[in-house]
């Protein structure tokens, strides 16, 4: 049961005022944001970053499953990226009710200024499907760790490598194009390569259990 700080919380961020937000402003980036799990004994996670008009996605490493650990994301953001192109890039994030996006206002806000930068929305719970994008590319990282793999040894520089793979994989959707390329549409690649994104050439692409060992 949702604590009444979380209900709070809710309030003009549910997933039916996401949809009538973004119908009156449908040419907003979405972000759907999500974590992905190792073994349950262990507290490392995997944050997502995923933009829904170019497929493309980030990971980043998380210690533990909390609030802070998805602070420390934001403000690594927020520092590297160019504000004007920030705010551009999170317009709107999608997340779900997990207890680590509760710390609204240090995703929705510059940590230097408190200015609301971007619009937090939450799916409905058991819902996972109102942020299908994300959880379809989370197959490509299931084909380098699959499920009960231990995350404790992996590396920032470990999610990069797998990102810029995922990333350089050529979709159907995109007329054959690949996220990282799509992207550029949207920033600079040096914003992109700021942020340790790059491109892979296709017959480089390596997504099995072999690409981190």
């Amino acid at each position: 049961r949702r604590t009444r700080q979380q209900r709070e919380i809710l309030i003009g961020r549910t997933h039916d005022e996401f949809i009538e937000y973004t119908s009156k402003n449908p040419d907003l980036n979405i972000v759907e944001m999500d974590t992905v799990e190792g073994l349950k004994e262990e507290s490392e996670c995997l944050l997502t970053l995923y933009w829904r008009k170019s497929h493309f996605m980030l990971i980043f490493f998380l210690e533990s499953q909390t609030t802070e650990e998805v602070t420390k994301v934001f403000e690594y953001l927020q520092q590297e990226i160019i504000e004007e192109v920030y705010k551009s890039l999170f317009e709107i994030i999608l997340t779900d009710n997990g207890h680590e996006f509760y710390d609204v206002l240090n995703i929705e806000c510059n940590h230097k200024t408190g200015e609301q930068i971007s619009k937090v929305f939450y799916c409905d719970p058991g819902s996972s499907w109102q942020k299908g994008g994300i959880e379809k590319n989370h197959e490509f990282i299931r084909y380098v760790l699959p499920k009960k793999t231990s995350f404790k040894n992996l590396t920032q520089n470990d999610c990069n490598i797998l990102a810029n793979h995922i990333n350089s994989l050529c979709r159907d959707k995109l007329n054959n194009k690949c996220p990282f390329k799509a992207m550029t549409f949207m920033c600079d690649e040096e914003i992109l390569n700021h942020i340790n994104m790059y491109y892979i050439e296709p017959d480089q692409v390596q997504l099995n259990q072999k690409l981190l060992k």
